[in-house]
């Protein structure tokens, strides 16, 4: 046998269940020039710019609730499926209370950092926090995701986004206060709660057949603390620049960043869909044997790259365009943001990769240490170039933390190069082809 994807029920598999994945992100997208575009037109900057700093803070706490058990719990209940409600009914216990505890540490990190006129931000962070507490019920998605089965989830997920959709529809057609939009939030995640329960239903399962217990709580934390960390640090380089933005700048550059990074996140589903299904495969192909697996990460990051490298070159001369197309023109400021954000997309492409590659390595210890120096990194780039670039400064230091974490921080120790030289044979030959497409028409100028 050897080490690449043969067209059968394997292959079948990830691509169905990656194109179930697919759905409810393309749902996103159709909706995201329509619904989120007539919602910044109607806001505006300085307002869409508040939004969008309450959700940040709420982004910023969510590994608390998620603990980092996505692909661990997968990786138990693929290992273990006789042990499917002990596994899912402790997951959903620790992820609620989770989200009871991100909920108060959102109100106090407000409290703490706008003692001042922060009461319309505190009860759009309390509203949004609140809908997170019933995203404990995703422990039934990473049983899908598990069974490689995830057009369950799909259709759960699909029609809580299509009814959130509408009422953001309604809600901007009657010209409803910003706290309202709020609510829109929380009830997705409401609603895609419910549907997942329907959809374990229909598959004969009941979630009153769950059971918590301690033993499977501290195995299930005592692997995935490292994932817990990681995330935390994840979330600190992904969202941090807006809530600094907001704290140094002010809410309107929020506003006109937060355009930019709403089209540049577009993609993101891409990488996390193909890495969620492929991922029972890499953890069957170790045991396969080394030559088996290797070749199928290398696919992985292979298949990422080139995706991600298409997508920015694109992006990059549309930028402006898109923004002004999409959010009207007092967010065209956001096209030379876009155009830079767009890069960081190739380094979260391959980091998605890299974190089932830690996993099945066993390296989850190394998977928070290099967020943390992606945080550490975008911190600190942001005091420097926020005070002087604003939004643009924010882009470029992005892009540079992504880099560190999903990328050079693979060079650090010998245990991990391996990954790093594999992200770099990914990174080459795309680049070498964009190179030789790019000489000829330079040299065709000088002529």
């Amino acid at each position: 046998m050897n080490g690449k994807f043969r067209i059968g029920s394997a292959l079948k598999s990830i691509a169905v269940n990656t194109g179930w994945l697919f759905v409810p992100k393309l749902l996103r997208i159709a909706f995201a020039f329509f619904v989120t575009a007539w919602l910044a037109r109607y806001l505006g900057p300085a307002q869409y710019g508040i939004l969008n700093y309450a959700i940040a803070f709420v982004v910023l706490v969510g590994p608390i609730m998620r603990l980092g058990l996505e692909t661990v719990v997968v990786q138990e209940i693929v290992r273990a499926p006789g042990s499917r409600d002990e596994i899912l009914g402790t997951t959903f216990f620790l992820r609620l209370l989770g989200g009871i505890a991100s909920m108060a540490i959102v109100l106090l990190a407000i409290t703490l950092m706008r003692p001042e006129g922060g009461a319309l931000t505190r009860t759009l962070a309390a509203i949004i926090s609140f809908g997170m507490i019933f995203q404990a019920y995703d422990a039934i998605d990473l049983w899908f995701q598990a069974e490689v089965q995830s057009k369950y989830a799909v259709y759960a997920k699909s029609a809580a986004l299509i009814i959130k959709s509408l009422v953001l529809i309604f809600l901007i057609i009657t010209r409803a206060s910003l706290a309202t939009f709020a609510w829109a939030w929380a009830l997705e995640t409401i609603l895609a709660a419910a549907g997942l329960i329907i959809a374990y239903r229909v598959r004969g399962l009941d979630v009153r057949k769950w059971r918590v217990t301690w033993e499977r709580a501290r195995q299930l934390l005592g692997v995935g603390w490292p994932m817990i960390l990681a995330s935390s640090f994840a979330v600190v380089y992904l969202k941090i620049d807006q809530i600094m933005l907001g704290q140094m700048v002010g809410q309107s550059e929020v506003g006109i960043y937060s355009a930019a990074v709403r089209v540049s996140e577009t993609w993101f589903f891409v990488p996390v869909a193909v890495s969620m299904s492929v991922f029972p495969f890499l953890v069957q192909g170790k045991a396969l044997g080394e030559a088996v697996y290797r070749a199928r990460v290398q696919q992985l990051f292979d298949f990422l790259t080139w995706v991600s490298l298409g997508v920015a070159v694109i992006m990059s001369f549309a930028a402006r365009f898109a923004v002004v197309l999409i959010f009207g023109e007092p967010y065209a400021r956001s096209g030379t943001m876009l155009a830079i954000l767009t890069w960081a997309g190739v380094f979260y492409f391959l980091r998605e990769a890299l974190g089932r590659w830690f996993i099945t390595e066993n390296l989850l210890v190394f998977s928070f240490i290099s967020n943390g120096i992606g945080a550490v990194v975008n911190v600190a780039l942001n005091l420097v170039l926020i005070p002087r670039w604003g939004g643009i400064g924010a882009a470029i230091a992005t892009v540079i933390s992504y880099a560190a974490a999903g990328y050079f921080a693979c060079f650090i120790t010998p245990r991990t190069r391996e990954a790093a030289w594999m992200m770099s044979k990914a990174l080459i030959v795309p680049l070498r082809s964009l190179a030789s497409i790019a000489r000829p028409a330079s040299g065709k100028n000088e002529s």
